[in-house]
């Protein structure tokens, strides 16, 4: 008979004890900075981040050690699990799913996933989701199913503050960095099944009041009359007060959707730089 573990990382915005309480496993993402490394969670904490993303470095992401995918799973087998179900950050941004399918290959486990097309709460509410689904008795190609309506109607945005902080990670060039700080341009950036799990400029505006409002003009059109269905989430990078404006301008416009205000997770929060506001929203599933 088939045991089931299900399976994510650190992108899901949680530690690996945060997940194991929710009857789950998880492996750390790595951050780097200078000549250092570090376990998203495990050995580097948000304020951490903050101050290196304040030093003016680069940080760099990248999947989890094979070793620490490879020791999981292992422990795994030896607990009398056959298979795997895995909703790590999306294949746009990372190859953890690769790596997690190889090891779970080498150690003759199934392997099955559903790529989430983005991170963060999106991610976590899919492995939630999931293992609720299995513990009423669903079958995996309906759990697969009921999982991506999901991600068919979620949406990540960004919208960075930090041009230069772009610039100095290769995604913007100094010139143009300079001259939309100038100019106060604001570009607004998405993460979703449509760009594939990779971050993409979706538009560029002048002040973060306007990109907000074409954001807020954006949700509305998709989300429509059925903002009770929706959940939407606020994260923003060392930006407290700024997110909690923005929170309660989506409160107001959207009354009937559930919300939460979270930090972003590090292994995006090191790319776009520090006082970026990001949004995630979703439609729930009954």
């Amino acid at each position: 008979m088939k045991k089931v573990a299900f399976i994510t990382d650190s992108g899901s915005g949680k530690s690996i004890a945060e997940i194991e309480a929710l009857g789950c496993y998880s492996v750390p993402l790595q951050l780097m900075a200078d000549k250092d490394s570090y376990k998203e969670f495990e050995t580097i904490s948000y304020d951490k981040v903050y101050e290196i993303l304040g030093e003016n470095k680069v940080m760099t992401t990248s999947l989890p050690a094979i070793a620490d995918i490879e020791q999981l799973f292992s422990q795994l087998k030896e607990k009398g699990y056959t298979d795997i179900f895995a909703v790590p950050i999306c294949s746009g941004l990372s190859g953890t799913i690769n790596a997690m399918y190889t090891a779970a290959n080498s150690l003759e486990l199934g392997f099955d996933y559903v790529d989430s097309g983005t991170t963060a709460v999106i991610q976590l509410y899919l492995l939630k989701l999931a293992k609720s689904l299995h513990e009423k008795g669903i079958d995996f190609p309906q759990i697969k199913e009921k999982l991506m309506e999901v991600v068919d109607h979620a949406n990540t945005v960004l919208i960075p503050d930090d041009l230069m902080h772009l610039a100095r990670g290769g995604r913007l060039s100094s010139t143009s960095a300079v001259i939309g700080n100038l100019i106060k341009i604001k570009p607004v950036l998405e993460v979703n099944l449509k760009t594939k799990g990779r971050i993409e400029v979706l538009q560029k505006l002048r002040t973060f009041k306007r990109a907000f409002q074409y954001v807020i003009d954006e949700m509305a059109e998709e989300i429509k009359d059925a903002s009770d269905h929706y959940h939407i989430v606020v994260a923003h990078v060392d930006a407290v007060e700024k997110g909690q404006d923005v929170l309660a301008t989506l409160k107001a416009k959207f009354p009937q959707a559930t919300t939460e205000f979270i930090d972003l997770v590090p292994t995006v929060s090191c790319h776009t730089g520090l006082g970026c506001i990001a949004l995630q929203y979703f439609k729930k599933v009954d």
